[in-house]
Order: structure tokens, then sequence, then C-alpha cells
């Protein structure tokens, strides 16, 4: 079977400098994450919106078995990489962490992303950029039990799955963290607050200098009152 990447609908210049989120017409980004005097994380990129077959595919990756698509995403993220932060190189790339089983996710479907890249990143040859994941056991930051639901849940419910993760969050080796700009992984950006109580611990944990996230795919905001 050839795999192929999903279409992808990147966010355009005019999309928020802190989220990727599509802004207003009055240029303002909806998500109160980017007006916050307490956020945590420096930037969440986006590598496309959440719309059509990159929504499918990572529906059928996390809820349907479709566990092939670890070797695509991995492939995007290593692309995106290549052509966005070249300049600006994290010092490790860590992924938002799984838990797995009674509670937790079905299996690791951040770690396995970043396994595949890591693979892939191996297998290359030439001059081009080194890119240093994390794929070490355990992996840099770990989630310990098993915390709120937050897929398909309300912006409140957001914000309190997020509460409940930082506690829930443990950096096993802070040497691993300290000093250096970590880049987070994680697969749909929607408030980002998971991403941002993921940048908390490794900065007050982990002693981390920076910390920024990258996502496949961006929700976009759909008005007042909608889920985000």
């Amino acid at each position: 079977m050839i795999l192929q990447p999903p279409a992808v609908f990147p966010p355009g210049p005019d999309a928020c400098a802190v989220c990727d989120q599509r802004v207003g017409t009055d240029g303002r980004c909806p998500n109160e994450l980017c007006h916050g005097s307490r956020r945590r994380i420096g930037r969440i990129r986006a590598i496309g919106y959440q719309t059509g077959p990159l929504r499918q595919a990572i529906n059928d990756y996390k809820y349907r078995g479709a566990r092939h698509w670890s070797v695509i995403f991995g492939r995007m993220l290593l692309a995106w990489l290549d052509e966005t932060a070249a300049a600006d190189p994290p010092d490790l790339i860590v992924a938002n962490p799984s838990l797995v089983g009674p509670g937790g996710q079905l299996f690791a479907h951040t770690e396995e992303v970043l396994d595949a890249a890591a693979a892939e990143a191996a297998r290359r040859t030439g001059t081009g950029p080194r890119w240093l994941f994390d794929t070490a056991a355990p992996r840099a930051i770990v989630k310990t039990v098993p915390t709120l639901t937050s897929a398909d849940a309300q912006a409140w419910a957001k914000r309190a799955s997020a509460a409940d993760l930082r506690g829930a969050l443990t950096v096993p080796d802070p040497a691993r963290i300290a000093g250096r700009f970590i880049a987070v992984y994680d697969d749909v950006c929607t408030t980002g607050g998971q991403l941002d109580a993921v940048a908390g611990c490794l900065l007050d944990r982990g002693r981390a200098a920076r910390v920024e996230g990258v996502v496949l795919a961006r929700a976009l905001w759909r008005g007042a009152g909608a889920r985000r």
C-alpha cells in the first residue's frame, strides 16, 4: 500500500501570531489563551487546519485503528520542521504525553508519530537539518494519571481538562530539559490549554528556557458559544 499525505490547508500570513487561529474581521484572535497574562507557551504553530481529509485521517488514526497514519504524520512533521523551523531549531522535540490504559488513550498516539519522524530522519542522508526527537524511555515529560477528557468538549470543559493535566505531568530527568528550547508536538490544538499546561511543566519542573508547540491540525473558531 502506497501511503499518501492528506490534503492540508495551512494557516495564512494573517493567522494569529500566537496560536495560528484565523483572526476575526477586527484582526483579533478569538482564542482567550492568546490574550491571557498567564500563558506559558510561547506560540503554537499548525501544519494545517482541522478540516476535510486531514481531520478524517487524524480521527481514523486515533479512534479507528488506522495506525499506519503515524508514518505519514511523522513525515509531515519532519517536512514542516525542515521548511519552517530550520532558522530557529528546537533543541528537543517532545510529545504531549499519552497515558495508555483505563481512563487514558487507546495507544500512545503522539509518541508514535514522533518515533516515526525520528525513524524517517535517521534514514536521511546529506547535509539537511538534524532534529532531535524525544524517543527515550522514559520520555522527557510523562503523564502519570488519567485526566478529564478534552476531545470534542466545550471550551469551559477544555479549560478544566488543561487544569487537571497540570497535576498529572512530571519530568523524570530535568537535566534533559534545563536551559533548552523545547517544541511540543500534538495532533490537534483547539484552545491550546493542554499545550500550555505541558509548557508550564517543562518550564517549572524541567527548567526549559523556552517552549513552543507544533500541531498537525488547528481547530477553526466557530463563533460565540461554539466549541474551540
